[in-house]
């Protein structure tokens, strides 16, 4: 039958069906929006776990090499550290150990800070301390994330390990 010939209910019905296809491929085109941000979300998250977890084996390195002192291994791990956070271009740290300091060479003390102490057999030896250097979007999290909260735990642990 050509288009001529038919009947005008079966065009209203020809009609409906691609507006149902139309729908149909609108919704699902919604969704492969949504599965693509699900994805880029993960695909984020998993690189900075995988930042975390380069930042530990690092220092798991320097402290098991042979001869490093511990001046070095706090000030390559101070040097380390920033390169981990979310925002790593306004990140400074500092190692407290002792009396000696360790620091990025952009350290500044700031209102946005977080720290963890250094305990050795129960006596506190120092902090690590991390800074942001300016303000930036709140989340539920701000300033730091849990994983890098985490982090500085984890890394003022590797250090006890260095200092022993």
């Amino acid at each position: 039958m050509r288009d001529e010939n038919k009947t005008k209910d079966q065009l209203i019905n020809e009609l409906e069906e691609l507006r149902q296809r139309i729908s149909e491929l609108e919704s699902l085109a919604t969704l492969n929006e949504e599965l693509e941000e699900k994805l880029q979300q993960r695909t984020d998250d998993l690189d900075k776990r995988v930042k975390e977890l380069n930042c530990l084996y690092n220092i798991s390195r320097f402290i098991e090499r042979p001869g490093v002192s511990l001046i070095e291994i706090s000030q390559r791990v101070v040097n380390l550290i920033p390169s981990t956070y979310q925002y790593p271009q306004i990140i400074c740290s500092r190692i407290i150990l002792g009396d000696q300091q360790f620091q990025s060479e952009n350290f500044k003390e700031t209102r946005w800070m977080q720290s963890s102490d250094i305990f050795v057999h129960e006596d506190r030896v120092g902090a690590v301390e991390v800074c942001y250097l300016e303000e930036r979007s709140k989340s539920n999290e701000w300033p730091f994330l849990q994983e890098e909260r985490d982090l500085i735990n984890a890394i003022a642990e590797r250090l006890v390990v260095a200092h022993n």
